[in-house]
């Protein structure tokens, strides 16, 4: 009679591993190790050297293990980086605004998601290819659910709204990393980017070819002033209090 052969316990994947017992390896446990602990050396890895510097072996090798012990509890990178994704964001602001002023919870939601994004720059790095699951990603999708909850939106419109702010943030916040990581790869400073940039659209804009954009050159809209050449704090500001202007316009019309 063949000897029965041992079947390999199922890998976790990234839900059962956020959502699960996390702390309960696929295989013999190894002392001192976690989900928790690997996540916080990844996220201190990704911090300190980029997306592209984070592998299961720098893990292991800082944690003082072999790649294989990581295994057990996390069975790949892409399910590392589902995990530090859902840590490194941690939980949302608390909901808690004054009654009615649902712009109010918005704008918090807004900065708050964009210091994260500022503390962990790699965070913007991580493709989209799935919608939210982990639990502090839904918690964060709740929040700014809840806030515009009572605008007087119909349930889809709702999740419109949300879809577009969370983008717009993310992509702005985005930007503003490209612009700050620039000096590293090129050697310029960000206020001579700025200066540069400047001198640079006066000698490329021409009234014939750019008639508006021109005017904004000769207005001199392109001039360092004094704020951070990546900081894009004011353009998201302006965006938004017009995005609500005009959410709270629909909204007024539609009750008429």
């Amino acid at each position: 009679m063949a000897p029965r052969r041992r079947t390999k316990a199922p890998q976790k994947g990234s839900i059962e591993i956020l959502w699960g017992d996390r702390n309960t390896p696929s295989r013999g446990p190894r002392p001192g190790l976690s989900v928790e602990a690997i996540a916080e050396t990844a996220i201190e890895i990704a911090d300190a050297d980029g997306l592209d510097a984070l592998s299961m072996q720098a893990v292991a090798s800082r944690l003082g293990y072999t790649a294989m012990s990581l295994y057990r509890y996390v069975p790949g990178k892409e399910q590392l980086v589902d995990v530090i994704y859902d840590t490194a964001i941690g939980p949302p602001p608390p909901a808690h605004t004054p009654e009615g002023d649902w712009r109010a919870g918005v704008q918090a939601w807004v900065w708050a998601v964009q210091d994260v994004y500022a503390q962990h720059p790699w965070l913007l790095r991580v493709a989209a290819n799935t919608p939210p699951l982990g639990p502090n990603q839904l918690a964060w999708f709740d929040t700014l659910l809840h806030h515009v909850s009572e605008v007087g939106l119909e349930q889809e419109e709702m999740l419109h709204l949300v879809i577009f702010v969370s983008g717009a943030v993310r992509d702005l916040a985005r930007t503003s990393t490209d612009l700050s990581e620039s000096p590293r790869r090129t050697g310029v400073p960000v206020e001579r980017m700025g200066e540069e940039y400047a001198v640079a659209m006066k000698h490329l804009t021409d009234e014939a070819r750019f008639p508006t954009l021109s005017k904004m050159v000769a207005a001199d809209m392109f001039e360092p002033d004094g704020n951070a050449y990546n900081d894009i704090r004011p353009s998201l500001d302006f965006g938004l209090q017009r995005l609500l202007d005009g959410i709270d316009s629909y909204v007024s019309a539609r009750a008429r």
